[in-house]
């Protein structure tokens, strides 16, 4: 997982409450939409990782940002609970940790693609589809390119590459013919 031990910590305890009460998608939700308002506002930003400004300041606003959102009573109290034990900062980390939880829950593994081209939406379902059948899991993949590879495919998938591409090959063959095989 991302983060650290106590993102962990306070992404289980709010993981934990959301699935006794059914509402792990309507948690997520909020904190989906929390964490673009802060990509989209780095004056938010800013405010959450800045030390000088208090605690009951950044209470304030991250429940104003929250009331946008539309964000439920447990989702506020949560934030209020960060903004009391000076724990903001670690709202990136506690989102991306409890989006994890949901996702191995769900069984949804997320990965990157790297290929050489531009792929078309037919070859990249049936990439898509063909993946799913080897893994048993549902997935959800961004796609990336990269001419360096040459052709063939990469596929990121947590912390396991599968390196399928041109480029790993011939630097295979490379090492073969230089040990002499």
């Amino acid at each position: 997982m991302i983060g650290n031990a106590v993102s962990r910590r306070y992404a289980s305890a709010l993981f934990s409450l959301g699935k006794e009460k059914g509402e792990l998608d309507t948690f997520s939700e909020s904190l989906t939409a929390f964490a673009s308002a802060i990509e989209e506002s780095t004056q938010l930003k800013e405010l959450i990782m800045n030390p000088v400004i208090t605690h009951d300041e950044k209470k304030s606003v991250v429940m104003g940002v929250l009331g946008a959102c539309q964000a439920g009573t447990t989702e506020k109290n949560f934030f209020s609970l960060l903004a009391d034990k000076g724990r903001l900062a670690l709202i990136p980390e506690i989102i991306a940790d409890f989006k994890a939880m949901l996702d191995e829950v769900k069984g949804i593994s997320r990965g990157l693609v790297t290929t050489a081209i531009e792929l078309d939406n037919t070859k990249k379902s049936e990439i898509i589809s063909q993946l799913e059948k080897q893994t048993g899991r549902k997935l959800v993949l961004s796609y990336a390119v990269d001419p360096q590879i040459l052709g063939g495919i990469v596929l990121k998938v947590g912390d396991i590459v599968y390196d399928a591409s041109l480029r790993a090959q011939l630097d295979n063959l490379r090492e073969s013919i230089k040990r002499g095989e």
